[in-house]
């Protein structure tokens, strides 16, 4: 673990690069329950190869893969604006009271609002800020493109650009928490990978793939098989292009309103059941996407590495979001009904709490 410096703290709570990036590469330590993964063979189980929203395109070429904490996007932006309302709006009432009011307020007073507005400016902005930041006002997502061709991986960083990774270099790892970390809360089923530099010394280190919902630690090892796969299997391109789950809306544009609310709608529960009595859930999960989403830039692959990347026209086995069908009239109106009620849902808690004062 490299000790924290001035730069690094600016860079997770001001700037809010928790994914990918430098410091991130840096300081992420190999803990809890690991066990290396064999890039030449299969994995024991048997595991099935599958999208499970990962895969933003396939081709004969690359595999486009979206970064480990998309499908949480907008989770906690949606709390960090809820929050923001009080506590700047409590901020500014002690500002006001402070310079209009100063001549009539006792000592201890003034004492305890200078205290509050400190604690306000060097603890509570900054991770009012952060919070803020995790997901919004930078790129709508971080994808990773696997070249079973050249056997590179192209990756986008936070802060680092478009970093360029030899898949024969990169040593993955399963990553889970140990019992005393599930009990805190810090419960964590992923696969991360690392390269190190000639020296020896940590040059990156990511989470590669990750998977929220109720499958865990098979839900990923179902989307390392795949890539595992397409990139060392003959076939593994033919593989990858026959998989029966449907592509992320991501390749080259803002994901759309309804694929937003599929998202939220999955990330919340598998079942049908637990996604409408969750409905407030949902809308919460669903409204920070929105926000999120519509506040970040599209990331534009460079043209170096789209050179790199280039697909033969008459490549057979493309699949994008323009070779996708159509989403049936059952796929858009289940996440759109689940969202809806969620909302009314919670106007009709906060008109009964607050019908006084109508």
């Amino acid at each position: 673990m490299r000790a924290t410096t001035v730069r690094d703290l600016y860079n997770l709570v001001i700037r809010a690069d928790w994914g990918f990036s430098s410091t991130m590469s840096r300081s992420r330590g190999v803990g809890g329950k690991t066990q290396p993964l064999d890039k030449k063979c299969e994995l024991n189980n048997n595991t099935p190869t599958r999208f499970n929203d990962s895969v933003i395109s396939v081709n004969s070429t690359f595999l486009e893969v979206v970064d480990s904490g998309n499908r949480l996007r907008g989770v906690t932006p949606f709390f960090a604006l809820i929050g923001a309302v009080p506590v700047l709006g409590g901020a500014g009432a002690l500002i006001y009271s402070l310079f209009n009011f100063s001549d009539r307020l006792p000592l201890f007073v003034h004492a305890f609002t200078w205290l509050a507005l400190i604690t306000f400016f060097f603890i509570a902005l900054p991770i009012l800020n952060a919070l803020v930041r995790w997901d919004m006002f930078r790129k709508t997502h971080y994808p990773m493109r696997f070249n079973r061709r050249d056997r590179k991986v192209y990756a986008w960083s936070q802060d680092m650009g478009v970093v360029t990774m030899n898949w024969d270099d990169i040593q993955f790892y399963t990553s889970e928490a140990t019992k005393s970390q599930d009990r805190r809360g810090l419960s964590r089923e992923e696969i991360r990978g690392y390269v190190r530099d000639r020296n020896g010394n940590m040059l990156y280190h990511l989470v590669f793939f990750k998977y929220e919902g109720l499958k865990g630690m098979k839900g990923v090892l179902e989307i390392w098989e795949l890539v595992r796969r397409y990139m060392e299997e003959p076939d593994g391109h033919i593989q990858a292009y026959q998989v029966d789950q449907r592509l992320l809306d991501l390749d080259g544009k803002r994901e759309s309103f309804i694929h937003s609310l599929i998202q939220a709608t999955q990330v919340m529960a598998d079942s049908r059941a637990v996604q409408l009595i969750f409905a407030p859930m949902v809308m919460w999960a669903g409204t920070g996407r929105l926000i999120a989403k519509w506040t970040c830039r599209v990331p534009r692959w460079p043209e170096w590495v789209e050179e790199k990347c280039q697909v033969a026209p008459d490549d057979p086995y493309i699949r994008n979001r323009h070779t996708e069908r159509p989403l049936s009239a059952k796929e858009i109106l289940w996440p759109l009904l689940c969202f809806l009620l969620g909302w009314a849902e919670v106007l009709v808690i906060l008109y009964f709490c607050f019908r006084e004062y109508f």
